[in-house]
């Protein structure tokens, strides 16, 4: 009996496992980066459901896995416009660049 109950436990733990996994997403947005730190605490403070974010500043690409059950591309994009960055072919508003540290701005 014992055995049965661990198989089964076993089981459903790993159904919620692959469950979890059909859920995270990893998305490449194109950008124009200057300060990675500025783009990634943004993006963390204003999506939830965002798991990890690698900034590549020499290819001017954000790399976001998120949940996507919890949030989205738009979102996810919308994010980075407020941090002062354009986000695939979103621009940030005029406002949010001006807030830009003068290293974080394109030259």
């Amino acid at each position: 009996m014992t055995k049965v109950l661990l198989i089964v436990l076993l089981m459903a733990s790993a159904q919620v496992a692959f469950s979890q996994s059909n859920k995270v997403k990893t998305i490449d947005i194109k950008t124009e980066i200057s300060c990675n730190q500025n783009i990634f605490m943004k993006v963390k403070a204003n999506t939830k459901g965002v798991r990890s974010i690698k900034v590549d500043s020499k290819k001017n690409i954000v790399t976001v896995k998120y949940n996507s059950e919890k949030t989205n591309l738009e979102e996810i994009e919308k994010a980075i416009t407020i941090a002062g960055y354009k986000a695939n072919e979103r621009e940030p508003s005029t406002e949010a660049y001006e807030k830009l540290d003068g290293c974080c701005k394109n030259k």
